[in-house]
């Protein structure tokens, strides 16, 4: 094999040439590397984002909502409706009521610009006194804009209860 990737050379410009090949692709692995400290800075940041935007709905506070939404911003609840960051914000102080909510098995995947959070909520919330408490898969989506992370999308999916646990 690596006498047909070499074409036959004679044994020292065959070493040479291999040692030149690799040498050149040093640079190249250097600069994969350098791309993940900024990659590692995103990831801390989208995970901040997640923790205190779970935090905001326990404490009700739509400030924080209102900064880390994008105007255009969009949510589907976990009845299938979708509605727009002003309908989102007002129901964070509504008949919704979180006591609790916590975050497990977060997933960030950053392309550019752009990034896409998945993971898994438990939480303690009741709704005009009835009780819609438990697990939830969630998917945000951001866009960075101006340097800054917002949120574009969000969705929740209630994960199924096993009928063998109730």
């Amino acid at each position: 094999m690596l006498t047909c990737f070499l074409n036959g050379l004679r044994p020292m410009k065959a070493k040479l040439l291999l040692v030149a090949s690799i040498f050149s692709v040093l640079p190249l692995a250097g600069s994969v590397r350098a791309a993940d400290p900024a990659r590692a800075s995103d990831e801390q940041q989208l995970t901040k984002i997640e923790n205190d935007w779970a935090d905001s709905h326990v404490k009700r506070d739509s400030s924080f909502l209102q900064r880390i939404t994008a105007d255009d911003f969009t949510f589907i609840g976990p009845d299938g409706n979708m509605v727009n960051k002003i309908d989102y914000i007002k129901g964070l102080t509504g008949d919704t009521v979180f006591s609790g909510f916590k975050i497990d098995d977060l997933k960030i995947r950053t392309y550019g610009d752009s990034a896409v959070v998945t993971g898994l909520v438990t939480i303690i919330v009741k709704t005009k006194g009835e009780d819609d408490s438990g697990q939830y898969s969630f998917t945000d989506v951001f866009v960075k804009q101006k340097g800054e992370w917002k949120a574009v999308s969000g969705q929740v999916t209630p994960v199924a209860k096993d009928e063998a646990t109730e």
